[in-house]
């Protein structure tokens, strides 16, 4: 399934990298573990390159009180967050920050 790979570049711009990728797994088998946070809390993740329902999977498994159907967040260094679509790929680093919260669409 095509997606794509959004990173910071120095200059605090998203980047946007068309990749491939099951949606629900990391990219990289047997890659090394990287911590990033999720509403505040660490969450250990293995590989670089995930889906945000995998990220969101990982917080709940790891203690975050969250669900899967918040809708996901990802900060920059000066704490802009913007909406990550459902159909992403991020590449996190040491220290990506996510904030997740419940859905307010009342339709």
């Amino acid at each position: 399934i095509p997606g794509i790979a959004v990173t910071l570049n120095l200059l605090h711009e998203y980047v946007v990298h068309p990749i491939s990728m099951d949606r629900e797994t990391s990219m990289e088998q047997g890659a090394a573990e990287c911590r990033i946070h999720v509403n505040g809390e660490i969450v250990t993740l293995v590989g670089e390159q995930h889906a945000p329902a995998g990220i969101k999977r990982a917080a709940i498994e790891q203690g975050v009180e969250i669900d899967e159907h918040f809708v996901l967040s990802i900060e920059d260094e000066q704490r802009t967050t913007r909406i990550v679509d459902v159909d992403e790929v991020l590449v996190v680093t040491e220290d990506t920050c996510f904030v997740a919260v419940a859905d307010d669409d009342n339709s």
